[in-house]
């Protein structure tokens, strides 16, 4: 049977002599594992449907719970991404987060529209990469069932104050008063509110993008288990 999706290329791994195994992210299959035959193959037609942050249309054939790609229709491929390391590093963040919190036979659209917005950002636009991960993470996180409480002290309700500290196993934010967690920033804290589209705080936000990536990505190693060195790499050539 075969069927047409669109999706974006999360990793891709050579498999034989010029076949290659990509991890797709689909937005009604959530996350599946493809073949895709003689790309490594000078010249051949569907290269460009096995490079990593392709999106494109892909015609997949499935038989017995395994998919090939026939044939696919490029979208766009972010090239620019690979003259840039640091937004190299940024785009290969929003991927692996992606694949870690994915699932697979499972629908993610949200999830979907966030990463392929966030590439196109990164690829397209000057927007800080530091604030585009972070706004993709937050979806994803928000998609995902891991959701973090930036509405004030998620403990009391109350002010959050100067001196706040953070919850990683609750995925919120507490007052001096209520003291549950980690101490954090009022920086991250208000940074990642400007990055999940709420009103923040300009000028404590300014300098809080290291802070809140490494607790973004805290965060995400402790839901899921797993590293995040795509997104570790990036925080050490964030400038």
């Amino acid at each position: 049977m075969e069927f047409k999706t669109d999706a974006l290329v999360l990793r891709a791994t050579d498999y034989g002599e010029n076949d290659k195994l990509l991890t797709l992210f689909t937005p009604s299959r959530g996350k599946l594992t493809a073949g895709i035959r003689g790309v490594r193959k000078p010249k051949a037609k569907l290269s460009f449907a096995a490079q990593p942050f392709c999106f494109a249309e892909y015609v997949l054939a499935e038989k017995g719970g395994r998919y090939v790609v026939t044939n696919a229709y490029l979208y766009d491929g972010f090239f620019s991404l690979r003259t840039d390391i640091v937004r190299y590093y940024a785009a290969c963040a929003v991927s692996e987060t992606a694949e870690k919190l994915l699932v697979e036979d499972g629908e993610s659209e949200g999830m979907f529209v966030a990463a392929a917005e966030a590439l196109k950002n990164l690829s397209l636009t000057e927007g800080d990469a530091a604030e585009i991960l972070l706004s993709f993470a937050l979806s994803a996180l928000r998609e995902s069932g891991y959701m973090i409480d930036l509405d004030g002290c998620g403990i009391c309700g109350g002010e959050l104050g100067e001196k706040p500290y953070f919850d990683f196993a609750a995925g919120c934010f507490s007052c001096s008063a209520c003291a549950s967690g980690t101490r954090a920033s009022r920086s991250t804290y208000e940074l990642l509110r400007k990055c999940a589209g709420l009103s923040y705080a300009e000028e404590k936000a300014a300098d809080g993008r290291k802070r809140a990536l490494r607790l973004i990505r805290t965060y995400l190693a402790e839901k899921t288990e797993e590293a995040y060195p795509c997104f570790g790499e990036f925080i050490r050539l964030y400038e």
